[in-house]
């Protein structure tokens, strides 16, 4: 029996292309739609079909019939739920969708800056894989009309400030010719 060493697994490992697990949308060019789906009627599509990302695993290249397009994986602003079926009647739950593949014949700009600090270009870098629309028409610009902004954190007061405005509060309080309270029991407001 053989003896394998640990050095020849992990080249093994290295020389391997990355493999795609999970569901992802694929969105590219109306005139070949057309040939992805003949090719999945045909059930050919693994011969017709090829996928591969880079490293930074948001770009990659698409072969369709050995024409070359260039993809960018986005992230989608909803979950879409993936079924299957085989007899049309039992749907069975494969998958949450997220992402979504466009694909087009132009290639897309790495957004990249060196100028920006290291913090603000990741979050800038982070920001252009949102894609601001859902999947269907009605939830065009789904980010911008469905998400609240964050907040930004208000200062808070220091200790002194707020007893120095109760201070004044109470001082204008006693100069009042007349002033009227009411107490309020929160028992009776519950029955």
């Amino acid at each position: 029996m053989d003896s394998i060493n640990d050095q020849e697994i992990s080249d093994e490992r290295s020389n391997e292309e990355i493999e795609l697990e999970g569901q992802f949308i694929m969105r590219v060019p109306e005139d070949r739609a057309e040939t992805i789906h003949k090719a999945i009627r045909d059930g050919n599509v693994h011969k017709k079909l090829s996928i591969s990302m880079n490293t930074d695993l948001r770009h990659g290249e698409v072969w369709l019939d050995g024409s070359k397009l260039h993809a960018k994986l986005v992230d989608l602003p909803s979950i879409v739920e993936s079924y299957k079926t085989s007899d049309k009647k039992k749907f069975y739950k494969t998958a949450d969708i997220s992402q979504m593949l466009i694909c087009t014949e132009q290639p897309h700009e790495l957004e990249c800056k060196s100028s920006d600090s290291d913090e603000e270009t990741a979050n800038k870098l982070r920001k252009s894989y949102l894609y601001p629309h859902g999947v269907t028409r009605p939830l065009k610009n789904m980010r911008k009309r469905r998400f609240r902004k964050k907040m930004l954190k208000t200062p808070e007061m220091p200790a002194a400030d707020v007893a120095q405005e109760l201070k004044s509060l109470l001082t204008t309080d006693s100069q009042a010719e007349s002033y009227k309270y009411e107490l309020v029991d929160e028992s009776d407001d519950i029955q």
